[in-house]
């Protein structure tokens, strides 16, 4: 467990970064820099404390001025009260996350305190699931994804704010045939319709993996090794997000695109998504949507059992 808490200790250094830039960038604002689904030990949460971030009165609750900077989702009843026990003042929604955005559908939006919540500098997503994806007459959606598009739809709403989205998965393959066959359509219809993209996958995938992607023969990817099944993901994520949200007017930026989790442990990815808001974009989304296919592999990579982050650009 050691070496898997070393892996996950570089993330939450870059999660760190992420909300010290916010902070710098936003000190006075209402609305909270991070939301996170930090789970009973708050190890992210307490690294913003560590780093000042967040200041504590003489007993060790969180000063009454910054407890609206940071929220916790969480529905456990033990984790909540452990929570309360070791941060005091910490603002804690009871709730999961799919029930606080109000599901993947467009018919049911978060309210007062949650489309607050939900509108947060910084979204970290960080989920012990993998990507799932759902078939309803015949149209596959991925219900994470979903959620994504929701909350660029609730920062756009005036006043609009750019924001930054941590999302963290399971790195394995659990798709249902139709899902896979839509994934397989998915990417080889992306890689003959855009070089650049398709040239960085050939380099990031594999020239062989790339010729199974675009041939004519089915291709089941829970299959793939763990590694391969990994670098699916952080191809199909990151694409799928530009995709739903491009025609909103917002820039998508990768600025992590990361896999992690040695032999004997579960296969993780996690991506840094910078989401800005273009004044033309609306206007030319083609335009948004092909700058972000470029920074999707520009710094892909993973982080090593000893807590080092390799990258290496695809593009």
């Amino acid at each position: 467990m050691s070496e898997v808490r070393i892996e996950k200790n570089a993330i939450r250094s870059l999660w760190l970064e992420a909300v010290k830039e916010v902070a710098k960038e936003y000190p006075g604002t209402d609305v909270p820099w991070y939301l996170t689904l930090s789970g009973a030990e708050a190890r992210d949460i307490q690294l913003l404390i560590d780093e000042g971030l967040l200041s504590l009165t003489e007993v060790g609750s969180i000063k009454e001025n910054d407890q609206h900077k940071v929220v916790a989702v969480e529905r456990n009843n033990q984790a909540i009260l452990e929570l309360q026990k070791k941060l005091p003042g910490l603002k804690i929604k009871r709730a999961e996350f799919r029930d606080l955005i109000r599901g993947d559908g467009i018919f049911s939006w978060p309210q007062g305190d949650d489309e607050k919540y939900c509108r947060a500098h910084i979204v970290n997503l960080d989920l012990n699931n993998p990507l799932r994806g759902a078939t309803c007459n015949g149209e596959v959606t991925f219900p994470v994804l979903s959620w994504i598009r929701k909350l660029c739809q609730l920062h756009a709403r005036s006043p609009r704010y750019d924001w930054t989205l941590c999302l963290t998965l399971h790195g394995e393959v659990v798709w249902l045939e139709e899902v896979n066959t839509w994934t397989k359509s998915f990417l080889a219809e992306n890689l003959r319709r855009e070089p650049d993209f398709a040239k960085g996958c050939r380099e990031f995938l594999g020239e062989e993996l790339v010729t199974q992607v675009t041939g004519c023969s089915p291709i089941d990817f829970s299959t793939l090794d763990r590694t391969g099944q990994q670098k699916i993901i952080m191809v199909m994520v990151p694409k799928m997000i530009a995709k739903l949200v491009h025609n909103e007017g917002w820039n998508v930026s990768t600025e992590r695109n990361l896999s992690y989790g040695q032999a004997g442990c579960a296969p993780m990815v996690t991506w840094i998504v910078r989401f800005t808001w273009s004044s033309d974009g609306s206007a030319t989304p083609d335009a948004l949507y092909r700058a972000a296919l470029k920074d999707i592999l520009s710094g892909a990579g993973v982080v090593t059992d000893r807590g080092q982050i390799e990258t290496e650009s695809y593009c």
